[in-house]
């Protein structure tokens, strides 16, 4: 995950992290610790961030997939191709 675009796209849309965690329902400390990349967000908080920071395709990709993961799956089609 890059922890720096996700919080350059809460700070343009002008949410705090105490505001973020409130739509999220959880604690500001436990989003902080996800929005570091010390926990993961799951799959309903990453919906619901996107819809919260308007997200488009590219910045879900940029903020939430990293190399790593898009070279196994890369790797993993060749194989299969």
């Amino acid at each position: 995950m890059n922890t720096y675009r996700l919080k350059s796209a809460r700070a343009s849309m002008g949410y705090t992290q105490v505001e973020m965690a409130r739509k999220l329902s959880i604690t500001q400390k436990t989003y902080n610790r996800k929005e570091l990349g010390v926990v993961d967000f799951n799959l309903r908080e990453v919906t619901k961030i996107i819809e919260i920071l308007k997200l488009n395709v590219d910045n879900v990709y940029g903020i939430f997939f990293n190399d790593k993961l898009t070279s196994c799956i890369s790797n993993e089609a060749s194989e299969n191709a």
